[in-house]
């Protein structure tokens, strides 16, 4: 992908295509090195706001250039999976401009379909044939996508990110405006009426409602997400939401999120510094990295911590023993919660006599694979 650079003003995008390339990679390396097929599907491809002739900024051409890489990874190792790209694209316009762009690609199987995402649902199922996919939904509103209309794609065939444009539907939600149906067809249907009501917490009561309707429409065991910030204020973009069956996945997706949130704090005080001295037309004696620090996002990463702490107790308390990988991929479903701070909360049971760690080996200091974690009581 492009450096920092070539995203000035749309640093969400740098933040989600810097999330996308580094998940894509992981999953199809572990896939590829097991298997004789991955596929990629990009239901809303695009290209929309290309500020490089390459493509190199777009979700397409990040995509192709990850698998290039991963490709070539397991060539040296002897594994040759075969690369299979679907990109689908609704404007006509964009649609041949996407063509244009990926028609001399002979080294990945790359296949285009002009059409909604939702209406070509049939076509894109034929194309994955029961192999293992990452689907990734990437529209520009809440519309497109409903979780029913897309439900074949999602039950059984590998995994799903779906970009879910909160800002964008906040605006709407709860409001008057007639849009009631198409809320029912983002949320697969009736019910997130009291998830969008005012009060506590409102904001996570719709992520974990629509984490809840994934989850159960798609026959995932495992959903969870990840929030981006707007660059120049301490509120939510979006979220990139995960459903997966593999607790693999789950430990690949909270690890990308590490480095994504490290690369997000890097990036947005010199966003807001940018934004600041376009506003007053004044110059700032110092850089952003030395007078901002985004206090909200510590705050809500002790808040997760203390819900993980709270679910591993439960775990426990249901359970009484429970296989430390087990644990790990319920627990790693809260965001922010990544395997270190995992196993830290571990030994805080352990040293506190909440808890017992059984299959330890006689060397071993720090919990992992094989141990089982049991309750006390």
């Amino acid at each position: 992908m492009r450096e920092l650079e070539y995203y000035r003003g749309r640093e969400q995008t740098y933040i989600k295509h810097f999330f996308l390339e580094r998940y894509l990679e992981k999953v199809a390396y572990h896939i590829g090195w097991v298997a004789k097929d991955f596929v990629y599907v990009d239901g809303f491809s695009g290209p929309w706001r290309a500020e490089h002739e390459s493509y190199d900024d777009t979700s397409f051409m990040i995509a192709i250039q990850a698998l290039r890489r991963v490709a070539s990874g397991l060539a040296e190792r002897d594994r040759r999976p075969r690369m299979r790209c679907l990109f689908i694209e609704r404007d006509p316009k964009a649609y041949d401009e996407l063509r244009r762009a990926v028609e001399g690609i002979s080294d990945i199987e790359v296949r285009t379909l002009c059409g909604s995402f939702e209406e070509q649902i049939p076509k894109i199922v034929d194309f994955v044939d029961n192999k293992f996919a990452l689907t990734f939904v990437d529209p520009t509103g809440w519309t497109g996508f409903g979780l029913r209309n897309i439900q074949p794609l999602l039950q059984g065939r590998g995994e799903v990110i779906i970009n879910f444009m909160f800002d964008h539907i906040n605006r709407f939600l709860g409001s008057q405006t007639g849009t009631e149906s198409s809320f029912d067809d983002l949320f697969g249907g009736p019910g997130w009426e009291s998830a969008v009501a005012p009060g506590p917490r409102r904001e996570q009561r719709i992520i974990d409602f629509y984490a809840s309707r994934l989850k159960e429409l798609g026959n995932f065991k495992h959903v969870t997400s990840t929030r981006v910030l707007k660059p120049t204020s301490d509120r939510s973009y979006f979220y990139l939401v995960y459903g997966t069956n593999h607790p693999k996945g789950i430990l690949e997706f909270r690890e990308v999120e590490r480095k994504a949130v490290s690369e997000q704090e890097r990036v947005r005080p010199d966003a807001k510094q940018t934004a600041r001295v376009e506003r007053t037309g004044q110059p700032e004696l110092f850089v952003a990295s030395d007078t901002d620090e985004d206090v909200s996002f510590h705050e809500e990463q002790e808040q997760r911590r203390d819900e993980a702490v709270a679910r591993l107790r439960s775990l426990l308390a249901s359970r009484k023993s429970i296989p430390y990988e087990d644990a790990r991929s319920q627990v790693l479903e809260i965001p922010l919660v990544w395997e270190g701070v995992f196993k830290d909360i571990v030994h805080e049971f352990a040293d506190r006599g909440e808890a017992k760690l059984l299959n330890m080996e006689p060397r071993q200091r720090r919990v992992g694979k094989g141990v089982t974690i049991a309750a006390t009581q």
